[in-house]
């Protein structure tokens, strides 16, 4: 009995059921990025699409779930996540598909690695996450490090066969460890954070985040680069923090996405970002007491999460993620289209807390027949002003900013993102729309419009 305690305290305790069969699948669907050299990218983006496809409608006939276990907080989402993921890296790195491999080693290896390394053996908790451990976010860091490392160099040697002799392998797989080393360890951090979020989403995006995986073995992002953005958004961060403006997750999301506009389209873009937060936060929490007692006030006493800075701000980190990658090809993120995002997030923000505050009778667009305050997709005269004034507010900023050409396009954009938060409204009464949903269409709705005003010419 004593060597039986024993042999199951040397293997640590066990994981709840169906767990280690969840783990399994997850960390060997990393080996299809095996087959990422011998397809374009657009094969491989057609097959993580099928893969969703497969997850979303397939997965739940054959097994009548997707890979639920015993383990609290276990569900659906992450299956469908993890596949969308992989597609977001591919078109992020379409030219750079090692990089896309490297990330695709951190989402299928680290989390795997993590979780059954904390649930068997974790013992310390994190002094930010109770629920995590320091042996579970050292066992993702090596995880991801190895696996990311082993699928980038064999990308790279079957596209170089000069490279396939043990000197070169070794000395390739030792370079990726080091450059690897860096993101991994932010996507360490990212996956243990209490951001609401599934573990599948952010840990993989510090990969083209902090881009210390360079051509030709060069950094595209040099760290004098990095330094001012990451000291003045973790500035911003810890202020946020202290003052309890944003839950924790939500200090995290706000500080990557700080850190990739302020990257991706300079300080201007960051300055347009902090401007839209801090306006979005002074509306909410101007009158509060007022809107609480209409029913109309944000929950948890105005503090957004993670899942709210994301759900207005999704489609931003979308772009700039992209725009990111596009500096492995020396090209450029779009400025107007940062600054449309974010002038629909103001115009959407305004209307709906500035709306309750002010607003008197309100009414359901197209019919404007009058209903209840705090009704989804209700607006008020009001709070249509409101949403217009932000709008075009966070245009004008954009065209100081350098970010929206001067001229017509300036009200191109405000109207785009006045139209995109009319839209919200409208989806509001699709009983399949959700809050989170609608708020992610309202700020991709404005890139729509201004590609159909302007014929693609802004």
């Amino acid at each position: 009995m004593k060597n039986k305690e024993n042999r199951q305290g040397a293997w640590g305790r066990r994981l709840p059921p169906g767990e280690a069969g969840r783990k399994i699948v997850h960390a060997s669907m990393g080996l299809f990025a095996l087959l990422l050299p011998f397809l374009t990218y657009a094969q491989a983006a057609a097959c993580a699409v099928a893969a969703f496809l497969f997850n979303w409608q397939v997965l739940p006939r054959l097994l009548g779930h997707r890979f639920r276990t015993a383990r609290e907080g276990s569900g659906d989402a992450g299956v469908l996540l993890y596949p969308l993921v992989v597609l977001a890296l591919i078109l992020m790195f379409r030219h750079r598909l090692e990089l896309a491999a490297f990330g695709w080693g951190v989402l299928a290896f680290g989390d795997s690695l993590a979780g059954v390394v904390g649930q068997k053996w974790g013992k310390k908790p994190l002094p930010w996450n109770g629920r995590k451990t320091w042996e579970g976010l050292v066992g993702f860091l090596l995880g991801s490090v190895v696996g990311g490392s082993l699928l980038a160099v064999w990308y790279l040697t079957v596209k170089a066969p000069e490279a396939r002799e043990g000197a070169f392998l070794l000395t390739g797989f030792v370079f990726w460890c080091a450059w690897g080393l860096v993101p991994c360890t932010l996507a360490a951090v990212l996956e243990s954070l209490p951001h609401g979020l599934d573990d599948n989403v952010l840990p993989p995006m510090a990969v083209p985040v902090l881009g210390f995986l360079g051509s030709e073995g060069v950094p595209w992002v040099a760290a004098s680069d990095l330094g001012l953005p990451v000291v003045v958004n973790t500035g911003c961060a810890v202020l946020a923090l202290a003052t309890r403006t944003l839950r924790p997750g939500g200090v995290a999301a706000a500080w990557v996405l700080g850190v990739t506009t302020w990257m991706a389209v300079g300080w201007q873009g960051f300055v347009l970002l902090l401007a839209f937060l801090l306006a979005g936060l002074g509306a909410t929490f101007l009158g509060f007491g007022a809107k609480a007692q209409r029913g109309v006030a944000e929950r948890r006493k105005g503090q957004r999460g993670a899942p709210e800075v994301l759900a207005k701000g999704g489609v931003l980190l979308a772009l700039v993620l992209q725009g990111l990658g596009a500096k492995l090809m020396e090209g450029a993120v779009v400025s107007w289209a940062v600054a449309a995002t974010l002038a629909a997030a103001w115009s959407d923000t305004w209307g709906s807390e500035l709306g309750g505050l002010w607003g008197r009778k309100v009414f359901r667009l197209p019919d404007g027949r009058e209903v209840p305050a705090g009704t989804p997709g209700g607006v008020s005269v009001a709070g249509l002003l409101a949403s217009l004034v932000g709008a075009t507010l966070a245009a004008g900023l954009g065209a100081v900013l350098r970010l929206v050409p001067l001229g017509p396009w300036v009200g191109f954009v405000a109207l785009a993102a006045f139209l995109a938060n009319l839209t919200e409204s409208l989806l509001a009464r699709w009983a399949a729309a959700t809050h989170g949903g609608r708020n992610v269409a309202v700020t991709l709705v404005p890139l729509i419009l201004l590609v159909a005003i302007t014929g693609g010419r802004l």
